[in-house]
């Protein structure tokens, strides 16, 4: 009899501290800190309106970018990238004129804002990336309460 109330005592704390384990890390896992966040950026230049609303989670960055030069032709799309530091390499789905295209941006994030290079480009593998790296108009959007 002691030997089966031994066995059973012994399945049990077996099977407990199993699911302990289980329950454990499932727990952890779903308590993980979660670095998602959503900033918003504006530059406005006499009636010429800049707005870039991004999403980062992790070092992921998503988001949607709207350059509206006042009677001018408006670029808009969503961006998608990576973070590495306060870097973002992006690609930018622009859409204006009637036309998509794929933009790189090297995006620079800054306490009180974001900053990025824009100029002549050239288009390298369905993608138009800057022809000078860093040069060019800087575009500088301070950071403001989304709406």
């Amino acid at each position: 009899m002691r030997t089966v109330l031994f066995l059973v005592n012994l399945v049990l704390a077996f099977g407990c501290q199993s699911r302990s384990t289980t329950e454990s890390s499932q727990t952890q896992s779903t308590k993980a800190p979660v670095s998602r966040d959503t900033l918003c950026f504006q530059q406005v230049l006499q009636r010429d309106t800049t707005t870039l609303r991004l999403i980062t989670d992790g070092t992921k960055a998503t988001g949607y970018l709207d350059i509206n030069p006042y009677e001018k032709d408006r670029a808009r799309g969503p961006i998608q990238g990576t973070i590495s530091g306060n870097e973002i390499r992006a690609n930018w789905d622009r859409s204006g004129e009637g036309v998509t295209q794929r933009y790189a941006l090297d995006l620079t994030l800054k306490a009180d804002a974001i900053t990025w290079h824009e100029g002549e480009r050239v288009e390298k593998e369905g993608v138009w990336v800057l022809k000078q790296p860093g040069t060019g108009y800087a575009y500088v959007l301070n950071k403001m309460t989304c709406p």
